[in-house]
């Protein structure tokens, strides 16, 4: 290999290095952050925070909860009001969060629970949780809002179903 050959290969490792290190340094600091939204989500849960839980979930979370329980639950409130007294955590969704975990302990993810980091791309994640006595992990999909991680709680566990835990 020539002189000039060689030159060219070291620049281009060069080149590569200092491209990949901005992102290497950044890929830390983004997974904690989307583990620290799944952790204040169930923080919340466990506090009985409901609009710290609010704040934590997905805006397609939030839509879904909103759309389901102002049409077959609360149907003497509009749409806007059941969303507002989400975000408050008034008397509907204290009602709401109350009934669901009635069938999830944040426990069983907060404390039982190993936590591993899935595929990472700028606007998802997934975090995948393997409970003690599971054979199957729960597989938690998180996205990127505005800046800050969301927990995708309906996008990872599908309908509303609160007939069995997600473990």
């Amino acid at each position: 290999m020539g002189k000039k050959m060689k030159q060219r290969v070291v620049l281009v490792v060069m080149l590569l290095l200092v491209a990949a290190c901005p992102a290497l340094a950044q890929q830390p600091a983004d997974i904690d952050a989307i583990l620290q939204g799944a952790e204040s989500m169930f923080k919340a849960m466990k506090q009985k925070d409901y609009p710290g839980i609010w704040k934590y979930i997905s805006a397609r979370s939030r839509t879904t909860i909103v759309d389901t329980t102002a049409k077959g639950v609360v149907k003497s409130y509009s749409r806007e009001q059941v969303k507002t007294d989400f975000s408050i955590g008034g008397l509907i969704a204290k009602s709401y969060w109350d009934e669901y975990l009635r069938y999830f302990d944040p426990d069983t993810a907060l404390e039982q629970s190993k936590w591993e980091i899935g595929p990472v791309t700028r606007q998802q994640a997934e975090i995948v949780l393997q409970h003690r006595k599971s054979d199957h992990p729960a597989r938690l999909k998180m996205f990127n809002e505005g800046g800050q991680w969301k927990v995708g709680l309906i996008e990872s566990f599908g309908t509303e179903r609160r007939d069995r835990p997600i473990w």
